[in-house]
């Protein structure tokens, strides 16, 4: 069996030949590689050397982590933008959400030694800023580019699959982009109203999402 064989198997709930080798190696070939990695852009072509390097060392291929399948745009009173900016002479990442209620923003630092973007801003602190999240997210309408996503497959081929991945619910872009755990928390029991509004509006837009990504390839 090959590695997507094997993988596929286990999905229908059949029993592999042997148990399916597969890994994320993104991060550490990026860092091995020194090769820079943006999340202010999705990327819209396969990635070709970490693709390689996975079938070099026999492991199985899954997730694409800043592959862009689908597109998402934000109604004409709602404006999200992703910038760069420099602080204190390192690469920093905002991302914007300006609505009719108001503007919020989260930020994101480069990190030499982690080789990673750590939070440098919280984009969520008062009952307001949860309102604006909840306005912006809510309204997000999503368009597929099937195409790309065959782009990708084609070349993992048999060494793998290629996860379609529908991003965060609602609590996970709270606890892990605009709040962090602590403010969540707090956000439960202080406004625990607002909250759970917040979080079923998001979610219930999340599925229009997931409606669409079942139509995939």
């Amino acid at each position: 069996m090959t590695l997507r064989e094997r993988i596929l198997s286990v999905y229908r709930g059949d029993t592999p030949d042997v148990v399916p080798y597969m890994l994320d190696l993104s991060h550490w070939f990026y860092w091995k590689h020194h090769l820079p990695w943006d999340l202010s852009i999705p990327y819209d072509q396969p990635e070709y050397a970490l693709i390689d390097y996975h079938r070099q060392v026999g492991a199985g291929f899954y997730m694409p982590n800043m592959g862009a399948f689908y597109t998402t745009s934000f109604p004409d009173d709602i404006e999200a933008i992703v910038e760069k900016r420099q602080r204190n002479g390192v690469p920093e990442i905002v991302w914007r959400f300006t609505t009719p209620l108001g503007s919020i923003e989260r930020a994101r630092i480069w990190e030499e030694k982690t080789y990673a973007w750590g939070i440098s801003q919280w984009g969520i602190s008062s009952e307001q800023d949860l309102r604006i999240f909840a306005r912006a997210m809510a309204g997000r309408t999503y368009a597929p580019m099937w195409d790309k996503y065959r782009e990708w497959n084609e070349y993992v081929g048999d060494l793998g699959v290629v996860y379609l991945s529908a991003g965060y619910s609602a609590m996970g872009h709270l606890l892990n982009y605009w709040m962090g755990i602590e403010q969540t928390a707090y956000a439960s029991v202080d406004i625990p109203g607002v909250l759970q509004e917040t979080v079923e509006a998001v979610n219930a837009n999340n599925l229009d999402l997931i409606d669409l990504l079942c139509q995939s390839p």
